[in-house]
């Protein structure tokens, strides 16, 4: 059994820090505050996995000086890429900062911020998982500098065995919801079914079916429900991280 695991929002809760970020990201090069609900709202809408991009989309709502749902309408057809939303700024005369600069200002808020992360999974539920898996994994977009902080700081090292993060990534059309995170997984892990991978968003999901699709394979995608994806379905979905041991002690082996 394999088993995979998302890090921001499913192992660890970011709340207070990653999203606390985008905010503040946007505030540093507009100077408008705009509630943070609202800069969510962007990314959670448009399924903006990487927050590097979801604080770029922050900043076109906040320099367009639009209600929020006009805003929406008007950027939906140039949220799915970074290249997109530099295009939809460029023809709405909007001035960005270059993307490594805001990448640099978006990390030092989130080193500020870091340390109010909390674990979402427990260590005995790790542990359990541990046991009964022959292969756990993470994929995950964050740098790798900011999850070995937070893998030291809560002790997660030793439960994983192969773990990629954005840092493996070679351009950002790579990322989540594409497959190449998975199939850069799978060229260091022998796929054995069953294959589970938990996340919490559609890019998550998409990153599954893309290479399920692709690779002819049944890896089963394990929603891990919060207030922000109540319109994602998974193969099986969690609402704590308890739940989890059931869903695998009570797999049909026979479906394989």
């Amino acid at each position: 059994m394999v088993v995979i695991f998302d890090v921001d929002g499913v192992l660890i809760d970011v709340t207070k820090s990653y999203h606390y970020s985008i905010k503040d990201t946007v505030e540093y090069f507009t100077g408008i505050k705009k509630p943070k609900d609202k800069l969510l709202d962007i990314k959670f809408r448009f399924n903006i996995n990487n927050d590097w991009d979801a604080s770029v989309a922050g900043i076109i709502y906040a320099l367009s000086g639009k209600p929020l749902e006009n805003f929406k309408k008007d950027f939906a057809p140039y949220s799915q890429n970074i290249k997109d939303m530099y295009s939809f700024a460029e023809k709405s005369g909007i001035e960005l900062p270059e993307y490594e600069k805001l990448v640099d200002v978006f990390e030092d808020f989130y080193h500020k911020h870091r340390e109010r992360e909390e674990m979402i999974f427990p260590h005995d539920v790790l542990e359990r998982l541990r046991k009964k898996s022959d292969i756990l994994g993470v994929i995950t977009g964050r740098p790798f500098e900011d999850l070995d902080f937070s893998f030291k700081k809560f002790d997660l090292y030793r439960y994983f065995d192969y773990i990629i993060t954005e840092n493996d990534i070679p351009s950002p059309e790579l990322r989540k919801p594409s497959s190449y995170p998975m199939k850069l997984f799978f060229e260091k892990v022998d796929f054995d079914n069953p294959v589970f991978y938990i996340g919490d968003t559609k890019a998550d999901k998409k990153m599954v079916e893309s290479y399920n699709r692709e690779e002819n394979k049944n890896v089963r995608f394990i929603l891990y429900r919060n207030e922000h994806n109540r319109d994602i379905e998974g193969d099986f979905t969690i609402k704590s991280p308890e739940e989890i041991c059931e869903v695998l002690n009570s797999y049909d082996y026979a479906q394989d």
